[in-house]
């Protein structure tokens, strides 16, 4: 049995059912995909995020050809369309699934470390003038090389 068949989501079990029916790899254990998966992984994340952007009524532009968060900026461009950002974000979630699945990774160890760094931000964070919530000094980020760590020697 599988990592993912183990540890993941019922969610991430269907999205791994839906990547054999399509002929996609789902390997039994953690893995670095081939660059031909990973490019694959990427573009559909990319597209996903984009057309959700869109949703948003907003427009994505990028200030040089490498794109970080800090060469990005959002723009209003049309009416926000509440059922097309329902429908982007669910297939944002499949995409992002699907690239752990691609790399044997279970979602629910690493969403209950990362769920819990986050709610420790809580206590002494602040919000920044663009409305994202800040961590406080005493913060500690998620622990995914442990969480890997444990599960890679749960499998052996």
């Amino acid at each position: 049995m599988s990592l993912i068949e183990r540890h993941g989501s019922e969610h991430q079990k269907r999205v791994a059912a839906f990547m054999r029916g399509a002929g996609q790899a789902v390997p039994d254990c953690v893995t670095v995909p081939d660059v031909e998966t990973r490019r694959l992984r990427a573009r559909l994340i990319l597209e996903e995020a984009l057309e959700t952007i869109e949703a948003l009524g907003l427009t994505a532009r990028v200030d040089h050809y490498d794109v970080t968060m800090n060469s990005v900026w959002c723009s209003r461009q049309s009416d926000p369309c509440l059922e097309a950002i329902a429908d982007g974000c669910a297939d944002l979630s499949v995409v992002l699934q699907g690239t752990l699945i691609a790399c044997g990774v279970p979602d629910t160890p690493f969403i209950e470390e990362v769920d819990r760094s986050n709610l420790a931000k809580l206590a002494g964070g602040y919000k920044d003038e663009h409305g994202k919530w800040r961590k406080p000094a005493s913060w500690t980020p998620p622990d995914i090389t442990g969480v890997l760590a444990r599960l890679q020697e749960n499998d052996t």
